[in-house]
């Protein structure tokens, strides 16, 4: 993806979240509806992965990162089965640093989404390698860190939760049960301890204060 590439997605980005219309290359107008079909273009394929990262690297534009975050959550939702573990692996490594790297200064709508897309692939993955079952521990390095980073973990910690107990369109109900199952004999209880511990924690600094 090209500067100028980029620059029509934030601007379709922009009229898809605030109704103000925007040109095209040939001076047209581009109305809310005919963005969000142009945009939609970004799930068509997991080719389209890698402008998904670049959109998340380069732009200033939060609804461009949204729908960028969103974009990415589709694809690998879709096309799961197209990766292969190394790269399932690499991709939830890639969500967690660009969290931990932006995710202070990024705004709510764009964190729930990239939680939302570590999640779906940690209960996707849940039982192709044990990285995917020891996201708790990695939550914990937010957990020791900064305050906002706090909040990021204990934000990640409860949609884990959430994500693993909700049904995902294209699985079975039994694969459903069985990841559903595992996480809450492996990793419920850690979470509900990390979770407990550093409330505690957060609490303590705000009296000390």
């Amino acid at each position: 993806m090209e500067p100028a590439q980029l620059a029509q997605v934030e601007a379709l980005c922009e009229t898809l979240y605030t109704g103000v219309p925007t040109s095209g290359e040939n001076g047209e107008q581009i109305t809310r509806q005919d963005a969000q079909q142009r945009l939609m273009s970004l799930q068509s394929s997991a080719d389209f992965i890698p402008q998904c990262q670049y959109i998340l690297e380069n732009t200033k534009s939060q609804y461009a990162r949204l729908v960028a975050t969103n974009s990415l959550t589709e694809l690998i939702t879709t096309h799961w089965n197209s990766f292969t573990i190394p790269q399932r692996i690499d991709i939830r490594n890639y969500v967690l640093t660009y969290l931990a790297n932006n995710g202070p200064q990024l705004e709510n709508f764009v964190v729930v989404s990239l939680i939302k897309l570590v999640c779906r692939i940690t209960k996707l993955g849940w039982f192709d390698d044990p990285v995917h079952r020891e996201l708790a521990d990695d939550v914990t390095k937010f957990l020791q860190a900064t305050i906002e980073h706090c909040i990021l973990g204990l934000k990640i910690l409860n949609q884990l939760v959430d994500e693993l107990n909700i049904p995902t369109s294209g699985r079975t109900l039994t694969q459903h049960r069985k990841t559903s199952v595992s996480f809450r004999d492996v990793c419920l209880l850690k979470v509900f301890q990390l979770g407990l511990t550093t409330l505690k924690q957060l609490q303590t600094r705000a009296i000390s204060k």
